[in-house]
C-alpha cells in the first residue's frame, strides 16, 4: 500500500511476560483509508488493536516482538498518551459512555485535548454535523439513551480529538440493522470528507467487507490472509468460514477448512 500511515511489523504481544497472543502479525493502513481486520471471538482482534493505541500496557501486556510505525515513528514503547496526542483514537467495544453524564458531557469528554485555534463550540458542531440524532438527545442522560445512540456518543466523542487514526472496535455489536448501516454510513461519510484513516475491527465480515477496500483475516493471532475485500468476498474459504455457516449452524474453524481442502486434494 503506497503512503502509509499505520505499519505493524511483525509484532509479537505477551500478557503477564508469558501468554503468547499475537504471533508475528504484519499489517498495513494507507493514509485516509479504510481497512478490516476480521476473525472469530478470540483470534487477537482487540489485542491488536489495544498494541496500537497504547492501551496494552494497562492490561500487563507488551509488544516483545517486532514494532509499530505510525507516520514513520515507532509507537509501541510510547505511552497511551503520547500515542493520542499523535492523532490515534480507539473506540473500544461495548460503547462505554459516562452513563451519569449526558450525552453532550460524554461527548465534550474528547475535547480535552484539542487543537489550537479549534474550541470546543467548534467540535461540537463537527460532531451534530455528523451524528444530527445526538444534538436532539445532547441534554439526556447517556445511560438512558439506545444502544445505537451511545455507540454514536462514542465515536463523536473521539471525533472531538481531532484523529488521523480511528481505531473502531465492534462497531455494530448488539445493534438493530437499521441503526447499523446508518453507524456506517456516518463512519464512511467521515473517511470520505475528513480523511480519516480508519482500522475496523468487525464480526460482522459482510459488512466489513462492503465499507473497507482491504482487509486482513486473524486466526489464533497470526494473520492467515490479506486482499482487496472484492477478492476477499469471492474466496470460498472466506465464504465458508465468514459468510456462511455449517449443517448444523456454528461457524467452521478457518483452520479446519485449509486442512479439510488440503487432504481431500490429497486423497483425490
Amino acid at each position: 500500500m503506497s503512503d502509509t500511515i499505520l505499519k505493524i511489523n511483525n509484532i509479537e504481544v505477551k500478557y503477564h511476560e508469558v501468554i503468547l497472543v499475537l504471533k508475528g502479525v504484519s499489517i498495513e493502513i494507507p493514509r485516509s483509508g479504510i481497512v478490516a481486520l476480521l476473525g472469530a471471538n478470540g483470534a487477537g482482534k482487540s489485542t491488536t488493536l489495544k498494541s496500537i493505541s497504547g492501551l496494552l500496557k494497562h492490561e500487563d501486556g507488551a509488544v516483545t516482538d517486532g514494532n509499530i510505525e505510525f507516520e514513520g515513528q515507532r509507537i509501541d514503547r510510547k505511552s497511551a498518551e503520547e500515542i493520542s496526542r499523535m492523532g490515534i483514537v480507539q473506540v473500544i467495544e461495548g460503547r462505554r459512555v459516562f452513563e451519569h453524564l449526558t450525552v453532550e458531557e460524554n461527548i465534550k469528554v474528547g475535547g480535552h485535548r484539542r487543537q489550537k485555534g479549534f474550541s470546543v463550540k467548534d467540535g461540537l458542531e463537527r460532531v451534530y454535523h455528523y451524528f444530527p440524532r445526538l444534538k436532539e438527545k445532547r441534554n439526556e442522560v447517556a445511560g438512558f439513551v439506545s444502544g445505537g445512540e451511545q455507540q454514536m456518543t462514542v465515536v463523536g466523542r473521539a471525533l472531538m480529538t481531532l484523529p488521523k487514526l480511528i481505531l473502531l472496535d465492534e462497531p455494530s455489536m448488539g445493534l438493530a440493522p437499521m441503526l447499523i448501516h446508518e453507524i456506517f454510513n456516518i463512519i464512511t461519510l467521515l473517511n470520505k470528507e475528513q480523511g480519516i484513516s480508519i482500522l475496523l475491527v468487525e464480526q460482522n465480515a459482510k459488512l466489513a467487507l462492503n465499507v473497507s477496500p482491504y482487509a486482513y483475516v486473524m486466526e489464533n493471532g497470526r494473520i492467515v490472509m490479506d486482499d482487496t475485500s472484492e477478492t476477499l468476498r469471492e474466496n470460498p474459504d472466506i465464504k465458508d468460514f465468514y459468510l456462511g455457516m455449517t449443517d448444523i449452524g456454528s461457524r467452521k474453524s478457518f483452520r479446519e477448512i485449509k486442512h479439510y481442502k488440503r487432504r481431500k486434494r490429497w486423497l483425490s
